[in-house]
This record gives structure tokens, sequence and C-alpha cells, in this order.
């Protein structure tokens, strides 16, 4: 599995559709390859809710289903252990959320668990669920491999380029950063 960031969220309208854009994260071993990115279609209520939960800061007046997902999970004495996007069936991306609980006292006085232990819980959701809940959750995400290779793409970043290649790159990435629906 690898270990991605949410780079960007493209914000559209009408029948385009909405993208996540995922992008690897740069470690000592990716320091001379090119990073690769993958970027998910989806609706655009779905990337406006990646998008609070990103931006925490905009509070919404009433909770929305993410929202209200994690405060039950949080009541129930879970958390989100992370995301990961594991399947690609060509247009769809599969994901799962692993949400982790420790026992609880009546687990323990029935016997049924024997001290501290964990236990994982796997769900089967859509990408763009299991992302909303990792952004309210600070948890990690993850594209499994083999879904990195078959959809993703390779960028520029940490790619040895000359530096007007490299000027030129940075220029467009700033470019695209800076688009709105309203370009359209």
């Amino acid at each position: 599995m690898i270990r991605v960031d949410i780079e960007s969220i493209v914000m559209a309208s009408g029948p385009m559709p909405s993208a996540i854009v995922l992008r690897e994260r740069a470690s000592k071993a990716t320091a001379d390859v090119p990073l690769r990115a993958l970027s998910i279609p989806t609706g655009a209520y779905e990337a406006a809710a990646i998008g609070h939960g990103v931006h925490a800061e905009r509070a919404t007046e009433r909770p929305i289903a993410h929202d209200l997902l994690m405060s039950a999970v949080r009541e129930l004495g879970g958390k989100v252990a992370r995301v990961e996007i594991n399947r690609f069936d060509a247009p769809v991306f599969y994901a799962d959320v692993v949400l982790e609980r420790g026992t609880t006292a009546r687990e323990a006085e029935d016997g049924n668990c024997k001290g501290d232990q964990v236990h994982e819980i796997r769900l089967d959701a859509r990408p763009s669920d299991a992302i909303a809940l990792a952004t309210r959750s600070n948890a990690p995400i993850y594209v499994e491999d083999d879904v990195m290779n078959r959809a993703g793409s390779v960028s520029g970043a940490g790619a040895s380029k000359n530096d007007s290649s490299q000027e030129e790159l940075e220029r467009f990435d700033q470019f695209v950063q800076n688009l709105s629906p309203d370009d359209f």
C-alpha cells in the first residue's frame, strides 16, 4: 500500500464530474523517482463533503452524513484507523474504511475478549465517502500499488529535469491550482 495525500479537489458543475487528486507521499526511497498521482472522479456533493473535511474551520450549521457517521464511530468507542483504496475495475474505484475499537467493559465482563484487544472492522465504501471520513478523522489514506500502477499517472515532481522544464511545470501547476469552475 502506498501512502497518499489529497493534492487537490477539482470542483465541476453540470455534466462534468468533479475529481479528487491523490499524490503519492515523497520519501527518501522515492527522492529520485517521479511521484505518482491518482485522480478519482466523483460528484460535486462528494467533492464538497471532502472539501469541508479538509477545511474544518468552515463548520456547517447541521451535521452532514459524514459528520454524523464520525460522531457515531466516536460515541461507540471507535476511530477511523485508515482508508484503503484497494481495487479498480474501470471506471469504478473501491475502498475500505478501516475502523478500530478497543475491548468494551461488557465484552471483558462476558469473557468474550481478553485484555485490551483492538478490533479492526472493515467497511466497504465509495472512495469519496472514505476520503471524506479520513479528512474528518485525520486518518491516513492508502492506495493499493496495483491500483496506482493501473489508474495513476506519473508527475514531474521529484524527477530530474532541466531548469526550464521545471519552471514550466511549476507555472502549469500554479495555473491548475488557481482554476475555478467559472473558468470553464
